[in-house]
C-alpha cells in the first residue's frame, strides 16, 4: 500500500498544476485589454463643441468684467463720500454736542463764580457764560434726597460727585482728552438719570445719548482731540 500511494502523488500534483494554469490562461483571456493613455488615443471635441464653450467663455468673462466695473463704481463713491466727512469731524459733534447736554445740566446743580468767554469779535453772536462749581445748590441736595434717594450711595456724596463730574467730564470731552474714560462716566450717569431720575424719557433722549457716547468708547476721539497728540508724541 505505501509503495502506491507512494507511486500516483507526483501525478496527481501535476494533474493540479496543470489544472491551475489552465484556469490562470482563461482568466487572462477574460480581462479586458489596457487602456491606451497616450494624447494620440484620447478622443477630442468636435469643432462644434470647442466653439460653443469659448463662446460661453467669453459671455462669462465679459459678464465678470461688468460685474467688476458695477462694483467698482459703487466703491469708489462710497468711498469718495467718507472721504468728504472724515471721522475727525463726526466725533468732534459728537463731543460738542454730548458736552452741551452734560455741562449745562450741570450747571443747574451748582453754585460758583461766572467766567465769561467773549468771541463775538471772531464768531458774531457768540457769548457764552459758565459757573466755575464752588459748591452744590441747595436744591441738588433736595434732588437726591428724593428722587435719588434709591441710590447705593448717601444722598450728599452722589450730589457733589454728579454735580462735579458734569462738569469736568463735558470739559474733557470738548478738549478730546481721555474721552473713552470721559465718555464711559457720561453713559453711566445716562443710565442713572433713566432708572432714578426720567424713566420716560428712554426713547426721546436717553438712547440717543447712549449710542453717541457708545460711538466716542468704540472709536475714540479722532484726530482732532488731545488724546490723538499724546498718541502721536507717545509713538515717536
Amino acid at each position: 500500500m505505501t509503495d502506491i500511494s507512494t507511486a500516483h502523488r507526483p501525478v496527481e500534483l501535476g494533474s493540479g498544476e496543470a489544472a491551475m494554469a489552465r484556469l490562470a490562461d482563461r482568466l487572462a483571456s477574460l480581462a479586458p485589454p489596457p487602456m491606451d493613455l497616450s494624447p494620440n488615443s484620447i478622443m477630442r471635441p468636435s469643432p462644434a463643441v470647442t466653439a460653443a464653450l469659448a463662446t460661453s467663455a467669453k459671455i462669462a468673462a465679459r459678464a465678470h468684467k461688468r460685474a467688476r466695473r458695477s462694483r467698482s463704481i459703487i466703491g469708489l463713491t462710497i468711498d469718495s463720500i467718507g472721504k468728504f466727512v472724515p471721522y475727525a469731524l463726526v466725533a468732534l459733534g459728537l463731543r460738542l454736542i454730548m458736552a452741551r447736554v452734560f455741562f449745562f445740566d450741570g450747571q443747574t446743580k451748582i453754585l460758583g463764580v461766572p467766567v465769561t468767554l467773549n468771541l463775538q469779535d471772531y464768531v458774531p453772536g457768540f457769548k457764552f457764560t459758565a459757573f466755575v462749581p464752588v459748591d452744590v445748590a441747595p436744591a441738588t441736595f433736595s434732588l437726591f434726597l428724593t428722587k435719588f434717594a434709591a441710590l447705593p450711595v448717601p444722598p450728599v456724596l452722589a450730589a457733589y460727585a454728579v454735580s462735579y463730574a458734569e462738569f469736568i467730564l463735558p470739559i474733557m470731552l470738548v478738549l478730546g482728552f481721555a474721552t473713552r474714560f470721559a465718555a464711559i462716566g457720561l453713559l453711566g450717569l445716562t443710565a442713572l438719570f433713566q432708572i432714578y431720575l426720567m424713566p420716560e424719557a428712554l426713547w426721546s433722549a436717553h438712547v440717543y445719548w447712549a449710542v453717541m457716547l457708545l460711538v466716542l468708547i468704540s472709536r475714540g476721539p479722532g484726530q482732532i482731540s488731545i488724546d490723538r497728540i499724546i498718541r502721536f508724541i507717545a509713538k515717536r
